[in-house]
């Protein structure tokens, strides 16, 4: 007996190993991810901008990574006791002007560096509903909780939506001709906006999406996890107590599928040792003077050194110097 319905995922052009430079972009959805991916010691930059979630949000971010556009003072708003930028996200709102640009500009430097050397970028949409700021006529990112009377709501066509998403994997394929493009359209609802507004923004999406995917067939895949929550988990036990995000069950059962699509045999045995290792890290003696804890650590480190090898320099740095540390203090 079948008690739900499996979403089929088509076998993607390409697979990801740990060697790949990896940046997400967009909604809180790639966020999840991207903890998954460096939890697994996959090199990643997540969301150098914070959270996005429009297309024409994601698509401005990307371009002022690419050309290292530093933000100016004028690109610097000032609203209750705080200092952000429309195509930031609140992350990155600080009390002083020079604070708040500094941060940015710091930030975009490091995102361009990590782009330049980019295998595989992962974009995640969560909405197709735009704010426009009616006193200066531009789209933002994030409203920074200033009124809505300041702002006029539209929804983008699928029109605009491909145009800003080709854009954006023209860039990726600038940066490297090779690259790997992983599209996915979050399945956070987006309730403020009514249960139909959301329907809207979500099908806008998909139909600007899908033709991205009919024009770059090897470079461009699509990875279902809106389908795989609403439809194959498809019940709030799955959700968190707002019943909108994923809750970490429905993350984690994500996770595995993305596993098995993009990661090869010998990729996955890497993740088990490496969460493997982290069990060993997180683990907490009730005495750590004995000599069997003292040969847990010295085993813990040994097993460090040796997964190193098969990841890029300075994964495993940070490991090494803990249980090092430990092991002379035990001592």
């Amino acid at each position: 007996m079948q008690l739900f319905t499996e979403v089929s995922c088509k076998t993607p052009p390409f697979q990801l190993s740990h060697r790949d430079k990896i940046l997400l972009m967009g909604s809180c959805f790639s966020i999840e991810v991207g903890e998954k991916l460096q939890k697994s010691k996959f090199p990643v930059l997540v969301n150098p901008f914070g959270t996005l979630f429009h297309p024409w949000a994601v698509e401005t971010a990307l371009s002022r990574i690419y050309t290292l556009q530093f933000y100016t003072e004028n690109e610097i708003f000032h609203y209750q006791d705080l200092y952000f930028s429309w195509d930031h996200s609140t992350l990155f709102s600080r009390p002083k002007l020079t604070e708040t640009l500094t941060n940015i500009n710091e930030k975009l430097e490091i995102a361009h560096e990590h782009t330049q050397q980019s295998h595989v970028f992962v974009f995640t949409l969560g909405t197709a509903w735009v704010y426009e700021l009616k006193k200066a006529k531009i789209t933002v990112g994030n409203c920074h909780k200033v009124p809505s009377s300041q702002f006029h709501k539209f929804l983008m066509s699928p029109a605009e939506i491909f145009k800003a998403l080709k854009n954006c994997v023209e860039i990726c394929l600038d940066l490297n001709p090779e690259a790997k493009i992983i599209f996915t359209i979050s399945p956070v609802r987006h309730w403020r906006d009514g249960a139909h507004d959301n329907q809207l923004s979500k099908s806008s999406l998909f139909l600007g999406l899908e033709k991205v995917l009919e024009d770059y067939p090897q470079a461009v895949y699509y990875f279902p996890s809106y389908e795989i929550i609403l439809d194959e988990l498809r019940d709030y036990r799955y959700f968190k107590s707002d019943l909108l995000h994923p809750n970490e069950t429905a993350i984690n059962f994500v996770w595995e599928k993305f596993s098995h699509l993009f990661f090869s045999s010998e990729t996955l045995n890497l993740n088990q040792k490496v969460e493997t290792l982290n069990q060993a890290m997180a683990h907490r003696p009730r005495n750590p003077n004995t000599l069997a804890h003292r040969k847990f650590l010295y085993d813990t480190l040994k097993k460090a050194e040796k997964l190193s090898i098969n990841f890029p320099t300075g994964s495993f740095d940070e490991e090494i110097k803990i249980l090092k540390e430990k092991i002379h203090h035990v001592y």
